[in-house]
């Protein structure tokens, strides 16, 4: 039997064989994982394919006591309850506006760059995006520390004046 195969044929057995005993989707998981890993090592020595299944509930059983035993509590969930495992591309769909409303924020915030004065806004990106120091800053513009940390005070001030609506709107999403 091909290693793909067996995943495929035994996936939600051996999950909900591990469930059933931690009660604990994430434990389940990981003795999901921990269990094929197991099956792949000693998978030639499988003799009897009409076994496997029975074969792999055995090795996440025994895996989800061990686990109990470690955490000194053992509870059992009857099937009724248990939940099922959430596809990965579920998840996807939330990282997809996830990554929308981070690059809806960063054109936001390069439109409030672009509003701060010419000198504010030097100062502001060359510590922000060029990741300068202060006496770096000071250097490349030919001013003064302390004009630097002025205008950058100045600046920041600027941006979470003018950030302060547009972050409230995202917590609030």
């Amino acid at each position: 039997m091909d290693f793909c195969e067996m995943y495929e044929q035994y996936y939600h057995r051996v999950y909900y064989t591990a469930l059933k005993v931690t009660k604990n989707p994430c434990s389940a998981e990981d003795i999901l994982q921990e269990t094929f890993i197991k099956a792949y090592d000693k998978l030639d020595e499988v003799r009897e394919e009409g076994k496997v299944g029975a074969w792999l509930s055995t090795i996440a059983h025994r895996k989800a006591i061990d686990l109990l035993r470690k955490e000194k509590k053992a509870v059992i969930m009857p099937i009724e309850e248990m939940p099922m495992p959430q596809p990965v591309y579920e998840n996807a769909v939330s990282d997809v506006e996830h990554i929308c409303e981070c690059r809806h924020l960063e054109e936001d915030i390069k439109k409030r760059i672009s509003t701060l004065s010419p000198k504010l806004r030097a100062v502001f990106q060359l510590s922000y995006d060029k990741q300068l120091q202060e006496k770096e800053i000071a250097q490349t513009l030919q001013i003064t520390q302390a004009a630097v940390k002025s205008r950058l005070h100045r600046a920041r001030l600027a941006m979470k004046g003018k950030l302060g609506e547009e972050m409230d709107h995202y917590s609030t999403a």
